[in-house]
């Protein structure tokens, strides 16, 4: 069998509510959340069959021996236990534990392209395994543009309008294994309101409704995350002043900003002046979809 492969492309949260903490312990939200065209880490599979997938590229390192495309194939075998998958080399290229949705989409990644060699694994309900692997992997199995709702399993598509393009940053700073937990417990959400109500998800018909939009809705984790990671401010500073960039924010539980430009030269042109000024920090520019 030739090698197949699969992108597992960056998620970036345009917007995050956190609408209150459910009695299940979860949070409720609300995210408008779009995908790197061509940022992200790529998943190869062929015929030899190692016991775990084996990673490669910048970030291999620092994920360390856990990934979800091993727990991906876990939960695939336990399924489908008569199926031989096929051997997983992971080319990690986002950074570890970073607010995009990198292990997410590796997992979801792996269930795309697994189902695409297996029609066995193809006629499973994907959607469903996604949720018991993570709460990004349903939106990053969709990857393309939408609202994200629920904890993360309910997905309303939306289409970007035009051609839409950002420069992610990341200033590889050390990140504390439970990130997530910690900036939700900093956030310290108040219980969910009983009557709250399901909002119908945003006409943006223009790039500038989509600026206007995720202005206001902003990211609610942005205040904790600064607390864990006082560099997200320096990021936003930066990102700001850059030439026609419309926005600057925060993406997911950070550390990783996004700021967002309506053509792929200023975005180009804002990773060269970034690099210049911060040759430490991860930066990529990508178009929105």
């Amino acid at each position: 069998m030739p090698p197949m492969q699969e992108f597992a492309s960056a998620k970036i949260n345009l917007t995050l509510e956190i609408l209150g903490r459910r009695s299940d312990g979860y949070h409720e939200l609300r995210s408008l959340v779009a995908f790197a065209a061509d940022v992200g880490d790529r998943l190869t599979m062929t015929s030899d069959v190692p016991a775990l997938t084996k990673v490669e590229g910048p970030f291999a390192n620092a994920l360390g021996h856990a990934n979800l495309v091993d727990a991906t194939v876990e939960t695939l075998t336990r399924i489908l236990p008569n199926v031989i998958l096929g051997g997983l080399t992971l080319e990690k290229n986002l950074p570890v534990a970073a607010g995009i949705g990198g292990g997410s989409a590796d997992a979801a990644a792996a269930l795309r392209l697994l189902g695409a060699a297996h029609p066995e694994i193809a006629g499973l309900d994907l959607p469903v395994i996604a949720r018991t692997l993570g709460a990004d992997v349903p939106i990053c199995l969709h990857s393309r543009s939408a609202i994200m709702t629920g904890i993360g399993e309910a997905i309303h598509d939306i289409a970007l309008p035009g051609e839409m393009f950002a420069i992610l940053a990341n200033p590889l700073v050390d990140v504390p294994t439970n990130k997530t937990a910690e900036v939700f417990r900093l956030l310290a959400a108040p219980p969910l309101p009983a009557d709250a109500k399901a909002e119908k998800p945003p006409l943006l018909s223009s790039f500038g409704e989509v600026i206007r939009y995720a202005a206001t809705r902003g990211n609610a984790l942005e205040a904790p995350a600064r607390q864990l990671f006082p560099q997200i401010g320096v990021m936003l500073s930066e990102l700001a002043k850059l030439p026609r960039c419309r926005l600057a924010q925060l993406s997911g539980a950070g550390p990783t900003c996004f700021a967002l430009f309506d053509t792929q030269q200023a975005a180009t042109n804002g990773v060269r002046i970034l690099k210049a000024i911060q040759p430490g920090w991860w930066v990529a520019a990508t178009r929105l979809i």
